[in-house]
């Protein structure tokens, strides 16, 4: 079984990050039932939380949910400040069987990363395996203007700016 889940999560993220992985047709038809799955069933706001709702839950004191801070590196993201009580584990390393045994099943997981990019392989990647994941819309930059949300909200604002073309 865990052979099977983590080939499941290896190939998800191969697919997501948009590698050429090559499978045979029992995992390809697996996995492709469970993306299917995962896909049709997502609710419409997504599963996404806005910061001011995870505030209101960590200032609740309730213990039913976790929050997972998926900025790599660590020393320069998560050790520089983080949600509080967030545990870090990055993106690239949620699949590891010593990171799932972490997280509980039947808590609420609260995802975040710099913009919202990131947490999306975590949560992807959790709601596959039957976590109750959720993401901070927007990520961290939604929590809190910094190095590096704050660059990125310029580089957005001076993308816009050049006022690309569109089809309709």
């Amino acid at each position: 079984m865990i052979q099977k889940v983590n080939m499941l999560l290896v190939t998800m993220i191969f697919l997501f990050a948009g590698s050429a992985f090559a499978l045979n047709d029992g995992d390809f038809a697996a996995i492709q039932k469970a993306a299917d799955h995962f896909l049709s069933n997502e609710p419409e706001n997504g599963y996404h939380l806005f910061a001011e709702d995870v505030s209101k839950r960590i200032s609740s004191g309730k213990k039913d949910f976790i929050i997972i801070d998926a900025r790599m590196p660590k020393e320069k993201k998560y050790d520089q400040g983080h949600l509080p009580g967030a545990i870090h584990i990055g993106f690239k390393e949620i699949a590891k069987s010593e990171n799932l045994m972490k997280l509980p099943k039947d808590k609420d997981i609260i995802v975040y990363c710099d913009t919202g990019h990131d947490q999306n392989k975590e949560l992807t990647t959790l709601r596959i395996l039957g976590y109750n994941a959720y993401d901070l819309k927007w990520g961290y930059m939604s929590w809190k203007t910094a190095v590096p949300t704050g660059k990125t909200l310029q580089a957005i604002e001076g993308s816009i700016m050049n006022n690309y073309p569109i089809e309709k």
